[in-house]
């Protein structure tokens, strides 16, 4: 089977371009980190190219053939929706939305024509919006519903789409978010507001060290790829306990509880503490 990894010099997307090479499926890992990707097994074909540029993706797919797409892009700020410039919200849509597009846009021909899938590894937080994840939590969010319409104006042209749903994994996106807030100095997370203390920086700083894990990387590797290899993949895989109770009490819960219960999930709440003992 030939298979684009996108996101390959990344946690998820090295791990699952070197688990499909290692069955011996043939492997393209892009990104744009060409030292993540040179990390990479030498019989890992890799790209580095910018997801976002469209141009740059339809040169690199043309005439490619391919059995399958995996998209692990990814990454995100933490920042309240009021401290979050529209710069800062536009770089989080595009890195975690419109990176997906370009390339699904681009290898569709193909897929359709060899009966191929696409496997979307979204997040938990597309199903549960978390405080000062906000631009995030939207980019996901649209990223399920792309994923959706996706499914079901391709499923009868012979091309399945999975979308994976981790809850947080320790892959360095938590740790990179976190230093960037600490980077702040109490302004606004973004930089914003120089010489003014951010109202939420209080909050801001309970996330200093911010490194949940709800999951490990190698579990969730493993269903991306059994995603990517199953002859019926399932059209959703949400990988976690959290991951998967969350969304379900959001259906029974009245909004305000449970917009306490998430809450209480945050750094140095009540289920935070709880959650790691």
């Amino acid at each position: 089977m030939d298979v684009l990894v996108t996101g390959a010099a990344g946690g998820i997307g090295g791990g699952v371009a070197r688990s499909l090479a290692a069955a011996g499926h043939e492997v393209l890992g892009v990104d744009r980190d060409a030292a993540g990707l040179a990390d990479l097994p030498d019989g890992i074909e890799t790209a580095v190219v910018d997801l976002r540029d469209e141009a740059a993706v339809r040169d690199l797919l043309a005439d490619r053939p391919l059995d399958a797409v995996v998209s692990c892009v990814g990454g995100y700020e933490i920042a309240a929706i009021e401290d979050t410039s529209a710069e800062a919200f536009r770089r989080q849509m595009e890195t975690n939305l419109t990176a997906v597009h370009a390339t699904v846009a681009a290898a569709l021909p193909t897929l359709r024509e060899r009966g191929g899938r696409v496997v979307v590894v979204g997040s938990m937080v597309g199903s549960v919006p978390l405080p000062y994840h906000g631009a995030y939590s939207a980019a996901k969010a649209g990223l399920d519903g792309y994923v959706s319409a996706l499914r079901r104006e391709v499923a009868h042209r012979g091309v399945d789409v999975a979308l994976v749903e981790p809850g947080p994994v320790q892959t360095g996106f938590n740790e990179r978010a976190a230093s960037a807030v600490e980077k702040a100095n109490g302004e606004g997370a973004n930089g914003e507001g120089a010489g003014e203390e951010s109202p939420y920086a209080d909050a801001y700083r309970a996330f200093e060290g911010y490194s949940p894990a709800a999951t490990d990387v190698e579990t969730v590797v493993e269903r991306v790829v059994t995603a990517t290899t199953a002859d019926r993949p399932r059209t959703r895989y949400r990988v976690s306990r959290r991951a998967r109770w969350l969304p379900r009490l959001a259906r029974v819960l009245p909004d305000r509880l449970y917009d306490r219960l998430v809450r209480a999930g945050l750094p140095g709440g009540v289920l935070w503490r709880l959650l790691r003992r």
